[in-house]
């Protein structure tokens, strides 16, 4: 289990997710209406798989853009290679899209299972829980950021809600009016609680695009997961859902 030493605590990172967090933020940010292409990407590579970019994730996964919402600060980026299809009406990129497109692209050599059912803080623990003897792991959440806390928290704040249990009052101040795609690279430990490092497709969002979120507030954000690794392990993955009660399937 890899560990990060810094000022808030220590940082335990699934396995492979630092190397995850590298290739996320070294694409930062996410294109325009790509942010389930830039999370796949980010899979991808921290599984050394050479993809040219977001753009090739979005057209296998089956992608259609529409007007982007973006948090303060964070530009435009429109710099397609491809041309990704543009529709208000049509707009998102299906659990089963992005599924196919990481397996595609990879060659098969990547394994992708879909966890769905009752997410609560326990749920969304034990999913973890059971991926921590895998080799390399990446977890690609669909959320909805108005659950969140805020992505700068005050870290006294993260601090007590590690010793006591009791969330920040800070919420997240962005709130795209669709599901957003993130990807969960590691876990904070306290007393009394449970912070999950997300991966963000912004770098205005938290450090460079990791913020610490409580668990609680991950598990009530949460509409479906997408769990990767080598192909050999889609067993494990399998396990590892049906193990937090969960199961696999596509929303």
């Amino acid at each position: 289990m890899a560990v990060l030493n810094t000022g808030l605590s220590d940082v335990h990172w699934l396995p492979g997710g630092a190397r995850l967090v590298a290739e996320a933020r070294a694409e930062l940010p996410q294109k325009d209406g790509l942010a389930a292409a830039f999370t796949g990407l980010a899979a991808l590579r921290a599984a050394d798989i050479a993809v040219p970019d977001q753009d090739e994730v979005a057209i296998a996964a089956g992608t259609v853009r529409a007007a982007t919402s973006r948090p303060a600060g964070a530009l435009s980026r429109d710099d397609f290679r491809l041309p990704v299809p543009f529709d208000e009406t049509a707009a998102g990129t299906s659990s089963a899209g992005l599924a196919r497109a990481i397996r595609t692209l990879s060659g098969e050599r990547l394994a992708v299972v879909p966890a769905l059912g009752e997410w609560t803080a326990s749920t969304v623990s034990d999913l973890l829980l059971g991926l921590w003897e895998l080799p390399r792991v990446a977890v690609l959440a669909r959320l909805d950021p108005a659950e969140l806390g805020a992505p700068d928290t005050p870290e006294r704040a993260l601090l007590d809600y590690l010793d006591t249990g009791i969330p920040p009052l800070w919420t997240n101040r962005w709130r795209p009016p669709a599901p957003h795609h993130v990807l969960i690279a590691g876990v904070r430990l306290g007393a009394e609680g449970t912070l999950l490092s997300v991966v963000d497709t912004y770098r205005e969002l938290g450090d460079n695009g990791v913020h610490d979120q409580p668990v609680e507030w991950v598990a009530a954000g949460l509409e479906s997961v997408l769990l990767v690794a080598d192909s050999r392990h889609a067993e494990a993955l399998a396990q590892a859902v049906s193990y937090a009660g969960l199961r696999t399937g596509v929303s």
